[in-house]
């Protein structure tokens, strides 16, 4: 499959920036820092989002656990990124009520856990809607599902629709549009400095020499291996947990909603809606490889939880499970700190940002997708610390005009039968919005992925438009189809098998 997205560049061409690494880190840096005028060259070994930033649990939240902790100006921080987040992606990203079940595991009672969520709400400035609490009888009759005699409370925090694979690369589409050069499939190999500017030699799909005059080292949990390349270590360190979600072939709740419970450890799981089906998880587990697998172990420890903390008439077994996440979260720890002589449980999400001014190196450590604007901002901030002339940001991010999403919804219910219209248009619009109108054209729709509001001409313009070299980058990561269907149902769907042979997938 031809990188459409992929430029073609010649040997020794320079670039203010190089940033490595196109999750969520890159991807916002690369949006910044291309519309303040600056040229920039996005390098990942793999895809766009394929690794730390593919694993989250698909949501946008203030971090009300730190609220324990007492990290009051983090949590602050973190609810203004939501909020504002909320206002941009009015499609992407959606408000969504956590419906905590207090039971014995709970650290907490009704009454503390109701004072909680009304700080959290207020420290929020209110961005979204208020908090409840339930007595027992009205939480079962709220979430039947619930353990009766538990009492429960709800808070409100965002939810990705889509996934977050998905969100990180529309960062990368304002990238692009603001000129930047994104290398995907390419490694960085070796790197030199002269004393004025980079000469970083490149392999894979993207292979070349290029100049760079700074490096932004966004690799998440990989920063140490290329911060040798580079030459530029880093005061902090870094400690890795690793996370794991269950995507289970059938919903656990008829309500969009999030179920909050806490496991034998006292540790916060949740079971998600993922499209017409539920994901559970995560665990949190300490790991020195940034590379994991869902292991047994993992896999039965989440479907015990899950079993001991709702009534369901047909307990959750491995069989119910379609698909799996194993991922890592890159926790900043101080300088030599190794992460071994304290609570790591405790390690919050914060990201830290180091600057090697000798050798023109912006290092982003740790770091959520909720607070990404934020480090966006910085990274302009830096550059222009550094010597750099840059113009004021604007339009770097967000879904733009929604004015004519009422004459898209007429437009699809014209091309489509009444029982997936719905579906199909929230999905379309939701990912490509005004784009949308282009994709549906003259034909008629009809699902490709039934219950998933996927169809065939979306999956072409992805195919073409969307930087694809791989069925991974398609299904897994441009839409959320591996996350929520098993291998074997796909390989049964002909229709989608026939589509992605002939488009060489």
């Amino acid at each position: 499959m031809v990188n459409q997205n992929q430029t073609k560049s010649n040997k020794n061409d320079h670039y203010d920036v190089a940033i490595i690494g196109a999750g969520i880190n890159g991807a916002v840096a690369a949006a910044a820092a291309s519309a303040a005028g600056l040229r920039v060259l996005v390098v990942d070994k793999g895809d766009i989002a394929n690794f730390t930033s593919q694993e989250s649990s698909n949501l946008v939240w203030g971090g009300i656990k730190y609220l324990q902790t007492y990290e009051f100006g983090l949590v602050i921080k973190l609810c203004l990124a939501r909020n504002r987040l909320m206002r941009n992606y009015p499609n992407q990203i959606r408000q969504i009520g956590f419906l905590a079940s207090l039971g014995p595991t709970a650290p907490f009672g009704r009454l503390l856990g109701t004072f909680g969520t009304l700080f959290y709400w207020g420290i929020g400035f209110f961005g979204t809607k208020a908090p409840a609490s339930y007595s027992a009888a009205a939480a079962k009759r709220l979430e039947p599902n619930l353990i009766s005699g538990r009492t429960a409370i709800k808070y409100y925090d965002a939810q990705l629709p889509d996934n977050d694979s998905r969100f990180v690369f529309d960062f990368i589409r304002h990238a692009i549009k603001h000129g930047s050069d994104v290398r995907t499939y390419t490694t960085l190999n070796s790197a030199t400095h002269d004393g004025t500017l980079w000469a970083l030699k490149l392999s894979g799909s993207g292979a070349t020499t290029v100049s760079a005059t700074t490096v932004i080292n966004a690799t998440g949990p990989f920063v140490k291996e290329v911060s040798e390349i580079l030459g530029s270590p880093t005061k902090a360190g870094l400690v890795m947990s690793k996370g794991i979600h269950l995507v289970l072939d059938r919903k656990l709740t008829d309500t969009y909603q999030v179920l909050a419970f806490w496991d034998e450890q006292e540790r916060l799981f949740y079971v998600l809606p993922m499209g017409d089906r539920s994901m559970v998880g995560t665990t949190d587990t300490r790991v020195q490889d940034p590379k994991t697998a869902v292991t047994r172990e993992d896999r039965d420890f989440v479907i015990k939880q899950i079993n001991a903390q709702m009534e369901l008439e047909t307990p959750i077994t491995s069989k119910d499970v379609v698909s799996e996440r194993s991922g890592v979260r890159p926790l900043v720890v101080a300088a030599g700190d190794s992460g071994e002589v304290q609570d790591w449980h405790q390690l919050s999400r914060k990201h830290v940002v180091e600057v090697d001014k000798e050798l023109s190196v912006v290092t982003i450590l740790g770091g959520k997708l909720t607070d990404c604007l934020n480090v966006g901002q910085e990274m302009v901030h830096e550059l222009s610390r550094l010597g750099h002339k840059v113009n004021k940001l604007k339009n770097w991010f967000g879904e733009g005009s929604q004015v004519r999403k009422e004459e898209f919804y007429q437009l699809v219910a014209s091309r489509s039968d009444q029982k997936t219209f719905q579906s199909i248009a929230d999905g379309i619009w939701r990912r490509h919005g005004e784009a949308g109108f282009e994709i549906v054209g003259e034909s008629q729709l009809t699902e490709l992925i039934a219950g998933l509001g996927i169809t065939e001409q979306e999956v072409r313009h992805i195919a073409l438009a969307e930087m694809i070299t791989t069925r991974e980058d398609l299904l897994r990561r441009r839409l959320p189809v591996k996350m929520s269907r098993s291998d074997k149902e796909l390989a049964t769907n002909k229709p989608l098998e026939k589509l992605l042979v002939e488009l060489g997938l």
